[in-house]
Formats: C-alpha cells, sequence, structure tokens
C-alpha cells in the first residue's frame, strides 16, 4: 500500500452463477475476478447467506451502486458483504468507524521519510485515496459510528460519481471503474 498501488488487477471477467455460487434461487449472473489476490477475505464455506441481503449487495458489485445494509450491532453485516466479496475474488478492506478513526487517517497526511539520506516530507495516502485509486470493495462498519469529520469525507465518495477531492495535494481522485 506504500506505493499506492496494488497489483494489476483490470477488470472482472469471469460468470458466476447466483444460483451455483451462492445457493439462492436466482437466474442472476454475476462477474467476478478470475485470481484470488492478498486482499480477497478468507473464503467461509459453511456461511449461510440471506437471499435478499445477497441480492442486494450483488445488484451493488454488479451496477457499481453503493449499498447499505442496517441491522443491530454484531449480526453478520460487515461479514456477509465480505463473504460476497470472497466468493466474486473482489478485494475488499474494512474500516471499523470507531472513535478513533480521523478524518487524517481515511485522508492521509505528511509523514517524515529519508531519501538519499535526508530527511523529507512526503504525503502518505490513506486507506480511502488508495481503495478508490483500485479495483477494491470498502466497507465502512459501524456507520453510525462514525465522527463528523470522518463522515463527511465519506458522505462524498458515497455519490454517483464518487471523487475525492484533496485539497492538501491539489487533486481530485476519479475512483477506479471497479471500485465499490
Amino acid at each position: 500500500m506504500a506505493d499506492g498501488s496494488m497489483e494489476p488487477i483490470t477488470k472482472p471477467t469471469e460468470e458466476l452463477s447466483v444460483r451455483d455460487t451462492f445457493g439462492i434461487d436466482s437466474d442472476m449472473i454475476v462477474k467476478g475476478f478470475a485470481d484470488r489476490t492478498d486482499r480477497v477475505p478468507e473464503l467461509d464455506t459453511t456461511y449461510k447467506f440471506d437471499p435478499d441481503t445477497t441480492l442486494a449487495i450483488l445488484a451493488g458489485f454488479n451496477h457499481n451502486r453503493r449499498v447499505m445494509i442496517q441491522g443491530y450491532h454484531g449480526t453478520g453485516k460487515s461479514t456477509h458483504i465480505e463473504q460476497v466479496a470472497a466468493r466474486l475474488n473482489w478485494p475488499c478492506v474494512r474500516v471499523n468507524l470507531d472513535s478513533h478513526i480521523s478524518r487524517i487517517d481515511l485522508i492521509g497526511k505528511d509523514a517524515i521519510k529519508l531519501r538519499d539520506g535526508m530527511q523529507v516530507t512526503e504525503f502518505q495516502e490513506g486507506i480511502l485515496p488508495w481503495a478508490l485509486r483500485n479495483a477494491t470493495a470498502i466497507v465502512f462498519d459501524e456507520y453510525d459510528a462514525g465522527r463528523a469529520d470522518v463522515m463527511f469525507v465519506i458522505q462524498r465518495v458515497l455519490e454517483t460519481d464518487g471523487k475525492l477531492t484533496l485539497l492538501d495535494q491539489n487533486e481530485v481522485i476519479t475512483p477506479h471503474p471497479y471500485f465499490r
């Protein structure tokens, strides 16, 4: 993640039957990646999928839509998304929005680095710009617990075009076509 890139994944190419892959009575076909990477969640072969929730998540993956799943704490909402991603071989990053997550954690910060024996200040990207630049899904866990300054950053990414402006870097990040 230090260089801001991930292994070269261009786009999902595998067609997967929802019936065969998720055990749901549907003729829907979804796209997934051919190869697993280190960012694809571990597969839980015993996981049982709720049909309605799974179809909503799959619609988000298939049609580049943002999906919000609501429910009580600890009921498996984030795990559900991760298990869908695992079966699609879709890289996925989970961000817990507890009170310790700050805007800087998401966006990034200036960091002192050694370059040719000299100290220099460089911008170190946070998880959000990195995720936007790559074919990856980001899961915001415990969304209702997020701090206001963090939620303002996330809100822009959840919009249709989802661009993120890094003011300090004078840069606008357009999401990767397979960022979810």
